[in-house]
């Protein structure tokens, strides 16, 4: 997998899987119960998306835009338009990475994508591997740290008074971040399951590295 489909990849999978935190109920604290019962809320997501990547001295390094649909466990449509037209799709079991600019598809194992992650253990972990975690509340925003992740990275999820994520944020150890503001589509409209799937056209090359 190439370094940019990596880097773009962990950004989403940081979001889906935020979404689908198991804790046990006897490890919880107080900030992370509450945390947990937000995420227990959502379903399914359906937004539009401004995602922002700054230095650590706070220069703007790259700005994208798009819409996005989640539905858990595992599915998710990421449709990136500006500035460089991006897809990926993901059923569950494979996720498409497809790039209309080179007219080729990447197709990857959902799990490999995933092991050896953090992601991983926010999809659901034991209580010894929560045991690295921290969660801490502040306001409307809550931080999550993996004590034993090298570097170690910080996740910040804002609500806004609807209970919903309003804002997003990956924190890196040397400083970089970055921030997703989602802004959220008619809650009443259908997500129709069928966007969960790539379907490939002729002429586009395949990279099936499942």
């Amino acid at each position: 997998m190439t370094k940019n489909i990596k880097s773009t990849l962990c950004s989403l999978l940081i979001l889906i899987f935020s979404f689908s935190l198991s804790f046990s109920a006897s490890a919880l604290s107080s900030d992370a119960q509450q945390l947990k019962d937000k995420f227990a809320l959502f379903e399914q997501i359906n937004a539009t998306f401004v995602q922002r990547i700054t230095s650590a001295e706070g220069k703007l390094l790259n700005e994208s835009r798009g819409e996005m649909s989640i539905s858990r466990p595992g599915k998710f449509h990421w449709h990136i338009l500006t500035p460089e037209e991006d897809l990926i799709v993901s059923n569950g079991e494979t996720i498409w990475y497809y790039s209309p600019f080179i007219e080729q598809v990447t197709l990857i194992n959902f799990t490999d994508a995933v092991n050896g992650t953090p992601f991983a253990l926010l999809a659901g972990a034991s209580d010894a591997q929560w045991a690295d975690y921290v969660v801490s509340k502040k306001d409307n925003q809550f931080s999550v740290t993996n004590s034993a992740q090298t570097p170690t990275s910080t996740f910040v999820f804002e609500f806004d008074n609807n209970n919903k994520v309003s804002k997003f944020s990956v924190l890196e150890e040397l400083g970089q971040r970055s921030d997703f503001l989602l802004d959220y589509k008619n809650s009443e409209t259908h997500i129709d399951d069928a966007i969960f799937e790539f379907k490939v056209l002729e002429g586009v090359e395949v990279d099936d590295q499942r």
